[in-house]
Parts: C-alpha cells; sequence; structure tokens
C-alpha cells in the first residue's frame, strides 16, 4: 500500500519527466500574457513597438492553436 507521500512523490517524478520530454524536444514553455521586459526586448529586436510586439506574441501563440 502507498502512502500519499509515495504517490506525491511518483506525480512529482512524472511532471519532472514531462519537463524533461518537453525541453529534450527542442521545446520551451512560455507565459500566455508576456512580461513588459518580454514587450519590450521584442520591440527592440523587432525594430516595432511594443504594441506590435505584442500583436506578433499573440499571433505566434494563437498560431498553434
Amino acid at each position: 500500500m502507498k502512502t500519499a507521500g509515495q504517490e506525491k512523490s511518483k506525480a512529482l517524478q512524472m511532471a519532472l519527466d514531462v519537463v524533461d520530454a518537453i525541453g529534450e524536444a527542442g521545446l520551451v514553455t512560455v507565459p500566455a500574457k508576456p512580461t513588459a521586459a518580454m514587450l519590450a526586448s521584442g520591440a527592440r529586436a523587432g525594430d516595432v513597438s511594443v504594441e506590435c510586439a505584442w500583436r506578433i506574441y499573440q499571433a505566434m501563440i494563437k498560431a498553434n492553436d
């Protein structure tokens, strides 16, 4: 019989395995809503306004729906 702690440990290990698999596949997770710093960085990199960077970010997230 497994204790509650053992069940949590198994669930945690499964979650860590999923995160590892995501990384090995070359994927990353990103927030659905970018931070102000992320938008500012994207705007500078693309030489666009922050508003444009926000629209681009939204389009990239929605493209995989």
